[in-house]
């Protein structure tokens, strides 16, 4: 079995008497892209330093390519790895010195750093800017000849930590998928930090949820959305609509649930087995399992139909989202163009959804 590029154990951090990373697994596996997500404050950054070896852990093990990292050979180990921050750290040189720079670092003669750097300054969008310094570059460029720099030294893990964050939206849209290709295309693992999910749905094929130091769930983006391990879970990953229910019946793999506190029945998925009538759970549902129909039209089967008053429609890049009153908002997901987006506040209409797309979580199973 091939070994993971990287591998926290029981890793934990401390700023005085406060555990600011506490996490008991964490594998990245060759060519494997990983977006970690979380709030401000949630322990992110500190991930990535303790995962470059630049910050010690005050306990646990960081293992890089099947060695466990320690005082003595950090400095080695660190090879393996290119990092991208925020701000891209570029020296106020030209984007060729600065781009073959980590190669210099490691003793690569000039020519041939500066050959192995030219290439990927071109495969960035960045060759006819080798002899332009640094601070005459704009917020993408620069950042371009960050990334070259990093995949100039050819590492088994990149680790970006919020590198477009500071870039319009334009450019962050041609680079993420730019960066997302030269990574398939090298082998090369990743991890991005960052806070917003789009990005990190569109780039990664898995997300680790951060929270008050701990990873509190670990999946692709769909899976998670669609089915969260916790309420908390749900909340850090945006999912549209969470309410309290009543389970009030179990037959198999369904479950009716009443919301709270009088609300009306509805059939959700008994995914965990070990519901009960009379436990009080969360269901998740995602906007885009949602569809909003007129009064008039009939209830397909298996699916849940509540009528409602349209409360708001909230305009997104991808869409409006419906806010429709039910005894619980419930947030419905309307491509521009549709009929859905169309709604009006005050409109009365009517949710659907399949009852497999309402999740139930019980916290204690």
């Amino acid at each position: 079995m091939t070994d993971p590029v990287l591998q926290l154990d029981y890793v934990v951090v401390r700023a005085g008497a406060r555990t600011v990373l506490d996490v008991a697994s964490f594998r990245v596996a060759p060519g494997e892209i990983v977006a970690v997500i979380g709030p401000n404050g949630a322990g992110k950054t500190t991930l990535l330093h303790v995962a470059a070896l630049l910050r010690r852990p005050d306990g646990g093990a960081v293992t890089i390519l099947g060695t466990r990292a320690t005082p003595a050979n950090s400095a080695a180990l660190r090879r393996a790895l290119s990092v991208v921050f925020q701000d891209p750290l570029l020296f106020d040189i030209g984007a060729l010195a600065n781009a073959a720079a980590a190669l210099r670092f490691q003793g690569i003669p000039r020519t041939e750093a500066e050959g192995r750097a030219s290439a990927w300054l071109e495969r960035f969008g960045v060759g006819h800017l080798t002899g332009r310094r640094a601070r005459s570059l704009s917020g993408g460029e620069a950042s371009r000849v960050a990334l070259a720099r990093a995949f100039a030294a050819e590492p088994a893990l990149l680790l970006l930590d919020e590198p477009f964050s500071v870039l319009d939206a334009p450019t962050r849209a041609s680079l993420l998928p730019m960066l997302r290709e030269q990574l398939r295309e090298t082998g090369t693992a990743a991890v991005l930090i960052t806070h917003d999910l789009d990005e990190a749905a569109a780039f990664a094929e898995r997300l680790a949820v951060m929270d008050a130091g701990k990873i509190v769930a670990d999946g692709s983006a769909p899976d998670l959305i669609a089915r969260p391990p916790s309420r908390r879970a749900a909340e850090l990953l945006g999912v549209e609509t969470i309410v309290s229910v009543e389970v009030t019946h179990v037959e198999g793999d369904t479950a009716r649930v009443a919301i709270l506190p009088t609300g009306p029945s509805l059939l959700a998925a008994n995914r965990s087995g070990r519901l009960f009538a009379g436990q009080i759970v969360t269901l998740t549902l995602p906007a885009g399992a949602v569809r909003v129909l007129n009064t008039d039209e009939r209830c397909p089967p298996a699916t849940n139909c509540l009528p409602g008053v349209v409360r708001e429609v909230r305009p997104f890049a991808s869409g409006a989202r419906v806010v429709v009153a039910t005894p619980a908002p419930v947030v419905a997901l309307a491509p521009w163009g549709s009929a859905s987006a169309a709604w009006s506040a005050g409109d009365r209409v009517v949710i659907a959804f399949d009852f497999t797309a309402a999740h139930l979580i019980a916290e204690d199973c």
